[in-house]
Order: C-alpha cells, then structure tokens, then sequence
C-alpha cells in the first residue's frame, strides 16, 4: 500500500473563475483540494478545479484495472464558487463510479436536495441522480467524524461523542469543526489526520478580535493550516466598499491564527479575483517576513506531509 499523504490544490481562487493572462501562475480555478492518504482519494470542495482533477481521475482509473472508482468528496460550504465545477466532474458520469458526498445542511435543506438543486433545468440540462454514477449522500454536523481505512476505501460516518473512536494506524481520520463567520449558514472547516500528521483546511473564514480561538484550538500543532486570505488589509477596511462581514481574512488574520495555533507551515489560499501573479508574489515575499513558513497557494502545488 502507498502510504503516502499528499494534498494537491486544483483551484485557489475566491469568489469567480479568472481566465485571465494575469492569473497563469497562482491559477484562476476556484477552490479544489485533492488529497491522496490510506490508498484512497479525498476531495474538498468542487469548484472549478475539479473539472481537470475529474479529467485526470478518470484516466488514471481506465488504465489502473480496477473496477470501482471510489472516491470522497466533502464539502466546506455550498456557495457557487465552491459547487459550480461538479456538473462538468467526468466521474459524475461513469457507472463505474461510487461517489461518497459528504457536507452541510443549506438553508435548513439537506446536502442531498441543494446537489439535486443545482443540477436540474433551467441550470443544468442533466439531473444530478440521472447522471451514471452511484452516488451516497449525507448531510454531516460538527459531532461527525469520518474514517477510511485502506481495507475498503469506504469512508465510515460516526458520532465522535456516542461512538468509541479508535482508529487503526494506517486509517485516514477526518474531524469537522463549524465555524460561524462566514454568511449566512457558517462553513465546515476540516481536520485530516493520517500517520501522526494532520492538515486544516480553512477556506471562508473570517477572523475576530483577540483571534478565532475555536479555529486556533482545532488547528493547534498542525503541520500544515491552509487558511483564507482573500483580502487586503486595504479591501477589507476601505470605503466605500469594506469587505468587513463577508466572511474572509486578511494575511494578518491567518498569521495569527497560525502563530497561536503553533502550526509548522501556513498556506493562504481563495485568492480575491482581482489579485494579480505580482501581487501575490509580492504578498507573500512580505508575509514571510511574519510567518517563515507561509506560502501563497497555486495550481499543483502538492505537498507531501
């Protein structure tokens, strides 16, 4: 078994797609994560990046011999900008494939009716069930934990405080935590744990006074945070248009988080459409004069923990 643990960014961007000459670099793909641990295959968020993530996933499978493609997809929130690539996801429509959704209630609506939603005219001309693949969906809270094991691939939903949790050692293990700041129905923030070392991934959040202590408490010790930094300080607070309340952060915010959460590595991701390649290059050469370690996210980039 490869044991592995990896994370690929497939789609940085915040908001819209930017297919832009000024976006080639950092990429104009909106948020897509793929991780790879415990011989199976994770996915957060289905923004435009997971369209080529979908193309790449499907080749790999019709030349690897094996008969199911099983994959876990999860969802942080349901706004556009972190949806609007499933239609165009090529194993959405495989019958050899066996789909494991997992996310928030929207509005009161379960996961599996706002996917149904998104996906039937006048929107999309194929109905999200229509499509060939087998499909689980479950609508999942912040007591949730899920576990996949190498034997199956087969993600497993538990209650974390009615269920005795221990996982085996070659088991991908991930915890959610709800975090409120980001309108109008908050957004799940994720933990993923294999071998001893974890990741947060933090997309669409927005930081308080005195620090988001919830956030800095599920992060802390962390290898790696991955955490938003759509605006500027300036965006954020200047008029006419302040960005305050939209539910994303500033550099200075993430920094903090990642300094009182004593994480190893920082990685700022949902970048504003309107950030240039020289503007984020430029941004992170300064914000590593504050966090050492910190790294503005672009298309590929794929760590190895």
């Amino acid at each position: 078994m490869n044991r592995d643990f990896t994370f690929t960014f497939w789609g940085v961007r915040g908001s819209h797609p930017v297919p832009q000459p000024y976006a080639l670099k950092f990429g104009g793909n909106t948020t897509c994560l793929e991780i790879r641990a415990a011989g199976a295959v994770v996915i957060i968020d289905a923004g435009t990046g997971i369209i080529k993530l979908g193309e790449k996933l499907a080749q790999e499978f019709f030349t690897s011999g094996e008969k199911i493609l099983e994959l876990t997809i999860l969802f942080t929130h349901l706004h556009h900008d972190h949806t609007q690539g499933l239609p165009f996801f090529t194993p959405l429509y495989l019958g050899q494939s066996h789909l494991h959704f997992f996310g928030p209630r929207n509005f009161g609506g379960e996961l599996s009716v706002t996917l149904e939603r998104s996906m039937i005219p006048p929107n999309f001309p194929i109905d999200f069930y229509h499509s060939n693949s087998v499909k689980e969906v479950e609508t999942i809270k912040e007591n949730n934990m899920i576990i996949i094991s190498p034997d199956s691939k087969t993600p497993k939903l538990i209650n974390k405080f009615q269920n005795e949790v221990k996982p085996a050692e070659n088991d991908m293990v991930i915890s959610i935590m709800n975090d409120y700041s980001h309108p109008a129905n908050g957004v799940f923030v994720y933990k993923i744990e294999y071998k001893n070392r974890a990741f947060i991934f933090a997309t669409d959040v927005e930081g308080y006074i005195f620090g988001n202590s919830k956030l800095i408490e599920f992060a802390k010790g962390a290898d790696y945070l991955i955490h938003d930094a759509q605006y500027t300080k300036e965006q954020y607070v200047g008029l006419p248009t302040p960005k305050q309340g939209f539910g994303h952060s500033t550099a200075e915010m993430a920094i903090e988080v990642a300094k009182r959460a004593e994480v190893k590595n920082l990685i700022l991701t949902h970048h504003d459409p309107s950030a240039t390649d020289s503007d984020l290059r430029k941004r992170q050469s300064y914000y590593r004069r504050r966090f050492r370690n910190l790294t503005y996210a672009y298309e590929g980039l794929t760590v190895k923990l």
